[in-house]
């Protein structure tokens, strides 16, 4: 009895290692089935694309001049994909005169509703890709779309709808931006919503003043930021507006941007700038002075050569060896002023652009019997022997001379 049980047992056994090993070989089989079937799949599905991309590229133009009948592509969903892509590409290389027909075939084909569809419809990176696509488009059907999925849960969406309503490059696309910002709604980092509205104003960059005006905390620096990036001279009185304005990042940004405002509206501005009291403020007075190199700019500079902070003297320093006709008298003012750092900065400057050895051979002309020259030889050659081995402590108290 017990050795028919030992029996039964082992043959129980045996059945069931058999069984196993079916079922794993069975399940590779499968397995091993199904790769190839998808590899054949994805290598069929590529062939298609890629005949069928060749074939629109070559098409396209018929097709948007409506001389090929949209019943031979419309209802084919690749066919649409590889049709849209070419026409965004298009629209961003294109003229206005162009672009317009472009917009106009994407109105009349239905695919900027296909797209919107898509996008109402769709999930994750299908969705995003649809906003992208929409926002490339460049009309104005995409930016209430656009601006429904602003205050969506998922980041990544709140992210691409940011970027999408950028790339519309039309300004009534930043009222949405502003809007839900304004109301506290829009939880998206400042960076992204600034390069937003730079492209969305790029055509129209007074389009942010009204928004500006209005604007408070954060957002009003976002503005101020965005304004500074595309100021126009036209925007001038309200860059001088800004410049008195509490926030310093605000203040920066005016900074910048009146660089490009006229000399009689910029000069006075910026020289107050220069005596701000935050240091970048006076960094990016000094750096628009940079732009405007104007002579009525070098007192300005002179005094940011002065400042406690040492990136403005050297920036001060940079912009004023490019005055190379006055190289001697700013170099007589940065001496008369005893103020060593001020000096090693000229000197550091000028070794820099290639001007010291021109400014110390002018001075040592024979020809020149000046004793004011003379004067300033000596303290250049004392400034530029000191300039590595003296550690001033003070640059306000420090003077070149003992």
């Amino acid at each position: 009895m017990d050795l028919m049980f030992h029996t039964f047992a082992r043959m129980n056994t045996a059945l069931l290692a058999a069984v196993i090993l079916a079922a794993i070989s069975t399940a590779f089989a499968f397995l091993f089935l199904f790769l190839v079937a998808r590899r054949a799949w994805q290598h069929f599905c590529a062939r298609r694309f890629d005949s069928l991309s060749l074939k629109i590229h070559e098409e396209w133009r018929e097709i948007v001049r409506g001389e090929i009948p949209a019943g031979a592509w419309r209802n084919d969903p690749v066919q649409c994909e590889i049709l849209q892509s070419i026409v965004i590409q298009e629209i961003g290389a294109a003229a206005n005169k162009d672009r317009a027909v472009l917009q106009e075939f994407l109105r009349a084909s239905g695919l900027i509703a296909r797209c919107i569809e898509i996008m109402r419809s769709g999930h994750g990176w299908t969705k995003r890709r649809a906003m992208l696509a929409l926002g490339a488009m460049r009309v104005p059907e995409a930016i209430a779309p656009l601006a429904e999925t602003l205050g969506d849960w998922c980041f990544d969406t709140r992210m691409t709808a940011v970027q999408a309503l950028g790339c519309t490059r039309l300004a009534e696309a930043a009222e949405p931006i502003v809007e839900m910002h304004m109301a506290g709604k829009l939880k998206t980092p400042a960076g992204p919503v600034t390069n937003a509205l730079v492209h969305c104003c790029m055509d129209r960059p007074e389009a942010l003043l009204p928004h500006l005006r209005r604007s408070q905390g954060e957002l009003r620096e976002i503005l101020a930021r965005a304004a500074s990036e595309q100021a126009t001279a036209g925007m001038a009185d309200e860059m001088i507006f800004l410049s008195n304005d509490p926030r310093p990042q605000v203040r920066a940004c005016a900074a910048k941007a009146l660089a490009v405002a006229p000399l009689a509206l910029a000069i006075p501005a910026l020289a107050n700038l220069v005596r701000d009291d935050v240091w970048f403020v006076r960094l990016r007075a000094v750096l628009a002075l940079n732009h405007i190199r104007h002579p009525r700019a070098i007192p300005i500079l002179l005094e940011a050569l002065r400042d406690t902070n040492r990136l403005i003297r050297m920036s001060a320093a940079t912009i004023l060896a490019r005055f190379e006709h006055e190289t001697v008298d700013i170099l007589q003012n940065v001496v008369d002023s005893r103020d060593r750092y001020a000096l090693h900065a000229m000197i550091s400057a000028l070794e820099l652009g290639g001007g010291f050895d021109r400014v110390m051979a002018q001075l040592s002309d024979p020809m020149l019997h000046d004793e004011m020259a003379a004067m300033l030889l000596d303290a250049l050659r004392e400034g530029a022997a000191g300039l590595w081995t003296m550690h001033p402590a003070n640059p306000v108290v420090e003077s070149v001379f003992p």
